[in-house]
């Protein structure tokens, strides 16, 4: 009798131990990740035409990339990325930790893959935007339905702008966008806030700062430290003007000031409603998508009245729907690091680094 007490207590004990190691050791909830791989020797860009751009979550010592889609720039057809286990170097995507190549494991999105992603709507309300105003909100609305519906774990912001952030709404879902931007017809739809936070939105955007004029670099920044974006999720902005960006003569709001803010964060999508030869450009009156350019995002010119506009056609629409989880075995958790995300194929590649504590 004794004697089976003891082998009783034994498989118990056993038991206990076993369970408790496997909870414990976060390694072992990361066999699907392959290892570091050794003489990789991670290529060098030289067309710099692809921006990489994630949002960086972790879960113990697994760091987690929500990698956006890129957009290859000679075909306007998203890149696929892929990471090759058995030969890493022949890889198009690299990270590095800290200058250690990482093993990477590398999902698109899809079932049993949601990712999330914020999106705003930066809409130029100033009275030259009366022309275009109806189609670009019936716009929205039917890119936001169709975001909605197409597997992403998707939330939906405005902001409306001049020279200052004038009115919005924070994220929210499609038929409550849809309901804000009906409320009004032309540049009025997106005048005053919405929203149960809107009476402290109205106060924030005007005592934000004021630009001098039309200005989408103010309202991104003014979404980008106002508004309740989600951990983790994609930060995507569509701006919508027919002006320059017209900044201060001391730089405030200018591109620059724009894509040192955002740059690695985000990316700034811009849709351009009037003739670009028409304005004479210089430093108080920018390209509004230079602010893509530097975070990597796309651009689309249009008609003056928008006429047939369809963001399902516009690039961001295919890169949101070859977004990516791209995921890797940290060295080491509770300390600063460097990550340097690379993409390489023949005809697209860029390069972006990270400086994060996880």
């Amino acid at each position: 009798m004794r004697k089976l007490l003891f082998v009783l207590m034994l498989v118990f004990t056993s038991l206990i131990y076993f369970s408790c190691d496997t909870a414990e050791n976060p390694e072992d909830q990361n066999t699907d990740i392959p290892g570091d791989p050794t003489g990789v020797t991670v290529p060098t860009p030289t067309k710099n035409n692809v921006l990489p751009s994630a949002s960086i979550t972790t879960t113990g010592s697994r760091v987690k990339l929500n990698l956006l889609g890129l957009i290859d720039p000679t075909t306007n057809q998203p890149l696929t990325l892929s990471y090759n286990s058995t030969n890493p170097q022949a890889s198009n995507i690299f990270v590095e930790e800290d200058g250690i190549v990482q093993g990477l494991k590398v999902t698109k999105v899809g079932t049993g893959n949601v990712l999330t992603a914020d999106i705003v709507f930066l809409v130029d309300n100033s009275g030259s935007m009366g022309d275009e105003a109806d189609s670009v909100a019936a716009s929205i609305i039917d890119f936001a339905n169709y975001l909605q519906a197409s597997g992403l774990d998707v939330k939906f912001a405005v902001v409306g702008y001049d020279s200052y952030p004038n009115g919005g709404i924070n994220f929210t879902n499609a038929q409550t966008l849809s309901s804000y931007l009906n409320r009004e017809t032309g540049t009025y739809r997106t005048y005053y806030f919405a929203g149960p936070d809107s009476a402290a939105l109205t106060e924030r955007g005007y005592n934000f700062g004021y630009a001098g004029g039309e200005n989408g670099v103010i309202a991104a920044i003014f979404a980008d430290s106002v508004y309740g974006w989600r951990a983790g999720a994609q930060r995507v902005f569509i701006n919508f003007t027919d002006e320059p960006t017209q900044s201060l003569s001391d730089g405030t709001w200018n591109n620059a000031m724009g894509c040192s803010l955002l740059s690695g964060k985000a990316t700034v999508h811009t849709v351009f409603s009037e003739d670009s030869t028409y304005y004479t450009w210089d430093s108080d009156d920018e390209r509004p998508w230079e602010l893509s350019t530097c975070t990597g995002g796309t651009i689309k010119f249009i008609p003056y009245d928008a006429t047939g506009l369809n963001l399902k056609d516009l690039p961001v629409a295919g890169a949101l729907a070859n977004s990516y989880l791209v995921e890797f075995v940290t060295a080491k958790t509770g300390v600063a690091h460097t990550v340097k995300v690379t993409v390489y194929t023949s005809t697209a590649d860029g390069v972006q680094t990270y400086n994060i504590t996880y």
